[in-house]
């Protein structure tokens, strides 16, 4: 894994998430009670972009077809044993750094 700064373009809306590039990989960003979390940002059912989803508590649902991801574990909430990618945030000195696979 290898650490790099948490770059966001915009703020990270209230219900909401918004999305990164890091490399090759699209990554939605929340936010869940002050803490921030970054999984895949595309949907393994139809490709939908997870960070334009509705987020409620720590559960995003795609703006597709609704399936749904929890955002601190990257686990679904309604189709058991489907997981997406799911990266490490930590602050450190006030500024956010995520981890990806290298």
């Amino acid at each position: 894994m290898k650490k790099l700064p948490l770059e966001l373009s915009s703020p990270i809306p209230e219900k909401g998430g918004v999305s990164i590039e890091v490399g090759s990989r699209s990554i939605a960003v929340f936010r869940v009670d002050g803490k921030i979390h970054a999984i895949d940002n595309t949907c393994p059912h139809r490709g939908g972009p997870l960070s334009e989803g509705p987020l409620d508590g720590t559960v995003v649902r795609c703006p597709l077809h609704m399936w749904s991801f929890d955002v601190t574990t990257g686990a679904s909430s309604n189709h058991p044993g489907v997981q997406i990618g799911c990266y490490e945030v930590v602050e450190e000195g006030g500024r956010h750094f995520i981890s990806v696979p290298e």
